[in-house]
């Protein structure tokens, strides 16, 4: 077998499904005309039906996906609700911590809570933070559970938004860097 011939084989799988360049589709035309087991080749390729075999295999065994999705159906929404459990136990972390002295620490952990809201709320975090903390904050407030009055409780609430804020800025700027490109 000749050195055309090796290329040419090589060739053929691209040739069979229209992949190659009109340049490259010319030079096997012209190589399968004149060498007769080239030809046969080419015509085992196109006969076997291959390509379409491949194709069909991921349609033929779709039912056989349908556990794998019910189970990663489950842990989204297990994901779901750990994140809505970890808003939930930081932001009563933070409120409890404001009157003591593990204040600073609302510093890393708001805009952990930023994060945790983005991927629960998407953009629709930037209202739906501040708005929850200022729901537990009154009611931490109102049950005594921390010791602020009302308007420092408040003013705190404004003061964790903003880390709040950051936090959703991270997670957006991650989201964007780390998303898949679509085709």
């Amino acid at each position: 077998m000749k050195t055309e011939c090796y290329i040419v084989r090589d060739l053929l799988p691209l040739y069979v499904e229209d992949m190659v360049s009109p340049e490259t589709a010319k030079y096997i035309r012209a190589h399968l005309a004149e060498c007769a087991e080239c030809e046969a080749e080419f015509e085992a390729l196109k006969a076997e039906g291959a390509f379409a075999a491949i194709e069909k295999k991921p349609a033929d065994n779709i039912d056989d996906a349908k556990p794998f999705k019910k189970i990663m159906k489950r842990m989204n929404r297990e994901f779901y609700m750990l994140s809505y459990s970890l808003i939930i136990f930081f932001v009563f972390l933070g409120f409890s911590w404001t009157g003591g002295e593990n204040l600073m620490y609302n510093s890393l952990i708001m805009p952990v809570v930023g994060v945790f809201g983005y991927y629960v709320f998407k953009w629709k975090a930037i209202y739906k933070m501040p708005l929850l903390l200022l729901v537990i904050d009154m009611f931490l407030c109102v049950f005594n559970l921390v010791e602020l009055d009302i308007y420092s409780a408040f003013l705190w609430t404004l003061i964790y938004s903003v880390f709040v804020f950051v936090g959703i800025i991270i997670a957006f700027l991650l989201h964007f860097a780390l998303r898949k490109e679509k085709k």
